[in-house]
């Protein structure tokens, strides 16, 4: 009994000693905190970062512009909204226990605080596309207003596969790791990035792991106005489709044009026949799977892929009669341009004296020369082998259009004063004696009939417009003057004017005025165009063959002669303005769009 007394004792001071030894933790005192943020004292902003000063809580406002913080601790706080691209607002509130406490925090357009760390996501790049098992490479650059930039905790996670990795920024800021652990998915990865302070910012990516594995594309090469391109072959089994891609001008998401579509996984290469007259363009390849996921290969660009582009609208275009070469004339910069049309390079170019008008080429028993008129009252003719003067001709007056005959003259038209005093002479390529003079009126256009030593013109300087026909001696007096008997009645463009190789007719105006190409000129109808309206003509052979060049589609159209009835088309990779036919192919300088100044040679097999 008096052993069970003394245990019970001991136990009861045992039991009083522990109550005595307890120390009680004291309750913190806590308080809610709803934030609204405005601008201007009244709108609402929605989407703007919320924080304090001393760190508690941060939020991002709602569609109201509000949000809660809850369980702050009691004291004072400065609560700071930034709303990125607009500014930022504090103000300063008193947390109480047990109290929802509100503030209201506008913004100031222009005026930033920034407490949070900043990220700059460098890697991986946007749309990040990969493989299921491929390295993937994580860099940031992030830093902070009070922190040094290795005390920076980075940390990236996804939300399939959870904490990826997390680690202290270097003394530069940056902070980078690989991983080929992210399973096959659509993956939201979260960067979060905390200060000293406690302050947090948060970048988000997307990655998709379900992507086909990645291909090269090989720089590509030129060759005669095409481009060759070239890629290494898809390696996986779950190969659907290559698709052949390419933008304007640099690299871009926009005005991608969609070129091809292989659905061979061997076949890795493919030519662009038609690149576009532009100063650099931009293909990629992209390979699609299966699962119809797809991923773009690298992105190359080429610089001229037509050839040489020009950045002006020629006013003359001539070809050799016999050699690969066709000449230009740039009446603003006063150059005229020598320009091999096989190889697309320019061989020779020289400058011009005054504003030059409508040329002439070919032998005039000198060989084969370039009769370019100009307003300062000379004829300056040139070889056209290497561009070298060969003569001049005065004329003392202001010359426009200029044709030989190959009889050893020279037919010009001019600005006489009074105009209509001999406004259409000869003169003689040897010495440059004018030989006869005639016309009504200065400054037509002139074109000599093909096998004969005759001369359909058109008039510049009146209105309505005529067309007048000329027909010369051996010695080049001129034998026969007719005007045409319709003054205006039909459509007639000096500038868009050819005659038939046959000599058997005209064609004229960008709505294909069809006329007789005899003293008669008599108005034979219209080619059919529909909606469409023509720029120049070459012809077949025999002259049953128009081709028609339009200045608001990239085609030549094909007509019939007598019949005038349209009924083909060669599509152009430009908005042709001059066509020339050699043989058996069309040589066409077109404009890039239909309204710019670049313009390119492209050769066109019939």
């Amino acid at each position: 009994m008096q052993k069970i007394t003394l245990i019970l004792f001991s136990l009861l001071l045992t039991i009083a000693s522990c109550k005595k030894d307890k120390i009680e933790t004291p309750t913190i005192k806590k308080g809610d905190l709803n934030v609204l943020v405005t601008i201007n004292g009244y709108a609402k902003i929605e989407d703007a970062e919320v924080y304090t000063n001393p760190p508690t809580k941060q939020g991002i406002t709602d569609e109201f512009g509000s949000v809660l913080l809850t369980d702050l601790e009691i004291g004072s706080y400065e609560v700071f909204a930034t709303k990125e691209g607009i500014g930022s607002g504090k103000s300063v509130v008193n947390i109480m226990e047990n109290d929802l406490a509100q503030t209201n925090v506008n913004i100031l357009q222009g005026v930033n605080v920034d407490f949070p760390p900043s990220i700059n996501v460098i890697l991986p790049a946007q749309p990040a596309e990969f493989s299921e098992g491929e390295e993937i490479t994580f860099s940031v650059d992030v830093e902070d207003d009070e922190t040094a930039k290795q005390d920076l905790k980075v940390t990236w996670e996804s939300d399939l596969d959870g904490l990826l990795h997390n680690v202290k920024a270097g003394i530069d800021g940056n902070a980078t790791f690989s991983t080929k652990s992210l399973i096959r998915g659509i993956h939201q990865i979260t960067i979060t990035v905390e200060d000293s302070d406690g302050y947090t910012s948060i970048a988000t990516i997307t990655i998709n792991t379900q992507a086909p594995s990645s291909i090269n594309l090989l720089e590509p090469t030129k060759e005669a106005g095409k481009v060759n391109l070239v890629w290494t072959e898809y390696t996986n089994d779950d190969f659907l489709m290559y698709e052949i891609y390419r933008t304007m001008g640099e690299c871009t998401n926009q005005g991608q044009t969609l070129l091809t579509t292989i659905n061979d996984k061997s076949v890795t290469t493919f030519i662009d026949e038609n690149p576009p007259f532009e100063f650099r363009v931009c293909y990629f390849v992209r390979v699609t799977n299966i699962d119809n996921n797809s991923r773009n290969s690298n992105e190359e660009t080429v610089d001229s892929p037509s050839g040489h582009i020009f950045n002006f609208v020629p006013t003359n275009f001539l070809k050799h009669p016999s050699e690969e070469f066709v000449y230009l004339v740039d009446r603003a910069a006063q150059k005229l341009i020598k320009f091999n049309y096989n190889n697309l390079e320019v061989t020779n170019e020289i400058n011009l004296k005054g504003t030059i008008g409508h040329c002439d080429i070919g032998d005039n028993g000198f060989g084969v020369e370039i009769y370019t008129p100009s307003n300062d009252g000379w004829i300056y003719v040139y070889d056209a082998d290497n561009l070298n003067q060969t003569t001049s001709i005065n004329t003392g007056l202001s010359n426009n259009s200029v044709v030989i005959n190959g009889l050893g003259q020279i037919i010009v038209s001019m600005y006489p004063s009074p105009w209509w005093e001999q406004p259409v002479r000869t003169y003689s390529r040897d010495n440059g004696i004018n030989l006869d003079g005639n016309g009504d009126n200065e400054g037509d256009v002139l074109r000599m009939i093909p096998g004969k030593n005759e001369i359909i013109s058109i008039t510049t300087s009146v209105s309505p417009i005529d067309m007048e026909y000329f027909k010369l001696s051996n010695d080049g007096l001129f034998e026969i003057h007719q005007n045409d008997q319709y003054h205006g009645d039909h459509p007639l463009d000096p500038n868009i004017f050819r005659i038939s190789p046959s000599g058997s007719y005209s064609i004229t105006s960008r709505l294909g005025a069809v006329y007789l190409a005899n003293s008669s000129m008599e108005y034979k109808g219209q080619l059919q165009r529909g909606s469409l309206y023509f720029s120049d003509y070459a012809f077949s052979d025999d002259g049953s063959i128009i081709y028609a060049a339009t200045s608001n589609r990239k085609s030549i159209q094909i007509g019939n002669y007598p019949s005038l009835v349209r009924d083909a088309e060669i599509l152009t990779k430009g908005f042709p303005i001059f066509i020339i036919k050699d043989g058996e192919k069309i040589i066409s300088l077109s404009k890039s769009t239909e309204y710019s100044n670049n313009t390119g040679i492209e050769i066109i097999n019939l």
